[in-house]
């Protein structure tokens, strides 16, 4: 009976000393997982403050393009109201330039008819004064013959 209590006993303090280490390995499992939890977690945090940093900038980001294309909008619609303006601005030159070459044109014209009629003019009083000066030469022609045989007559 000694020998079992003895038996019992070694194998109660073999079971204690397996049960303690066990549990000392349990333990220091359980202090490795929470440790790696810990470390999950830690991970964890960081990443969400990443993320967080990175919608961040991503949202400012996104916010500075938005602006950057409202102003490349506002520049385009500028230079296109620009556009149009020089557009009609260069149509009405067009159009004063086309009414001006029009009154051009057409004084070009009445000049030249003027200038015509007045070489007309000029070329008949040509002809009227060579006429004249014809009829003059033959009257003087005709008074020197008469003064000649008046003349004659006279001595």
């Amino acid at each position: 009976l000694v020998a079992e209590r003895d038996a019992s006993a070694a194998k109660y303090s073999e079971l204690e000393t397996e049960k303690t280490s066990l549990k000392a390995e349990l333990q220091d499992r359980i202090k490795s997982l929470q440790l790696d939890v810990d470390t999950s977690r830690d991970n964890l945090t960081q990443m969400e403050t990443i993320l967080a940093n990175a919608e961040s900038q991503s949202a400012a980001l996104k916010a500075e393009m938005e602006r950057h294309i409202d102003g490349l909008k506002t520049e385009l619609d500028a230079s296109h109201a620009k556009s149009i303006d020089l557009e009609s601005s260069l149509a009405a030159e067009r159009e004063a330039s086309a009414a001006k070459y029009s009154e051009l044109e057409t004084e070009k014209t009445s000049l030249k008819a003027e200038l015509q009629d007045r070489i007309k003019s000029l070329q008949l009083d040509v002809d009227t004064s060579r006429d004249n000066l014809t009829q003059m030469e033959t009257i003087l022609a005709n008074a020197e013959s008469q003064s000649a045989a008046l003349k004659a007559e006279m001595e």
